[in-house]
């Protein structure tokens, strides 16, 4: 089979460059696996079998924040095209328990100037009154962001993205590049099906998995963290006690822990309602583009002995949060070296486009 473009990667960047390119093209065809149901049988992951992710509006830079904008701009027309709702418009919050810092410092100037609204919290008393759930120290300040900051199910908008790439006769094949052999005019993939695929152009969208199995010629500077993710489990009622509540960016940084952020209890596919918060951890593991090192993590990775720690460090947050129970997985972050935004560009006949550094999710649709 011989495609105009072929895109490997099947998560949220991958899946937006695909719908993007099936607008003018016709011979395309995106390849990468399912989220696996048997992470031992599994040869590569992502971070994306998740259903709650910050979506914020302003970036830590005028590229991202207008990558996020561009993007939340157009859910609607996805959501409307693909009949399927992916994004809730709760608000971001952004706390410092040490009080005003960079961010918030510059926030009133970024927002006028991309006419982004929001809600400034110079004391304590401020952020209590309009966030009860939520317990700060006393020299914290803030900032909302009001609609259509929230967050996002990154499940539901890789799902939409590839119906509507379909719609427009995208192909779709759930199988595992393992080689590519560059060819006259193109390229030749094989998958660890024994399958073969030839493409005038490939986009590479791997994630972190962007430099194994030679998909490209020369290695991107990546630096490839662990995550660990928390999930506490509440009821049906509990949810909706809490769904107004925002998504959350709080900076905290501590020997224990830094950068926590959490999304209010959404439903999983379990049928179960989780309340999701990360953070930096000491234990993190730096995997050096190793890449059995990586799968070891995602098969059978110690995330439950950072757990407790996690707990704490929520229920010092939400003391009032009711939490039947809780439960870990494992995330993997792939960060630029140098610099913080994402990898987009060409080496010979293969694009790239790779590397959210953690902010992929909220700005995935336009980084495709």
């Amino acid at each position: 089979m011989v495609f105009d473009t072929l895109i490997i990667g099947k998560g949220l960047i991958g899946s937006a460059t695909a719908r993007h390119l099936s607008l003018f093209q016709k011979d395309i065809a995106i390849i990468g696996p399912d989220e696996p149901e048997n992470a031992d049988a599994a040869i590569v992951f992502a971070s994306h079998y998740d259903s709650g992710r910050v979506q914020r509006l302003l970036g830590h830079n005028d590229a991202m924040t207008k990558l996020n904008l561009l993007s939340v701009k157009h859910y609607p027309w996805l959501e409307e095209e693909s009949v399927i709702k992916f994004h809730s418009a709760e608000g971001c919050l952004y706390v410092n328990p040490l009080g005003l810092d960079n961010y918030l410092r510059e926030a009133p100037l970024k927002s006028k100037q991309f006419g982004i609204r929001n809600t400034f919290y110079s004391t304590h008393q401020e952020l209590t009154l309009a966030f009860p759930d939520f317990v700060f120290p006393a020299t914290s300040q803030g900032m909302v962001e009001h609609s259509p900051a929230g967050h996002i199910n990154p499940r539901l908008l890789i799902k939409a993205q590839l119906k509507v790439f379909q719609n427009n006769g995208g192909k779709v094949f759930r199988e595992t590049v393992t080689g590519i052999q560059s060819k006259e005019g193109g390229a030749i993939l094989t998958t660890n099906k024994g399958n073969a695929y030839r493409a005038n152009r490939i986009v590479i969208a791997a994630g972190a998995f962007s430099n194994f199995f030679g998909l490209l010629n020369r290695r991107l500077g990546l630096t490839i963290k662990s995550e660990t993710v928390l999930l506490a489990k509440v009821s049906k009622s509990e949810a909706g006690r809490l769904s107004s509540l925002p998504s959350l960016l709080y900076e905290l940084d501590t020997p224990e822990l830094e950068g926590i952020y959490s999304v209010q209890p959404v439903l999983y596919p379990d049928g179960n309602y989780y309340l999701k918060i990360g953070c930096n951890l000491p234990e993190d593991i730096y995997f050096e583009n190793d890449l059995e090192e990586v799968q070891q993590w995602f098969r059978a990775g110690d995330s439950k002995s950072n757990e407790k720690k996690i707990l704490g460090a929520l229920q010092a947050i939400m003391p009032g949060l009711k939490i039947e129970s809780y439960t870990s997985k494992r995330c993997i972050l792939p960060r630029t070296k140098g610099h913080t935004n994402p990898y987009i560009g060409q080496v010979e006949n293969r694009f790239y486009v790779t590397a959210g550094n953690g902010y992929s999710a909220m700005c995935s649709d336009r980084v495709g």
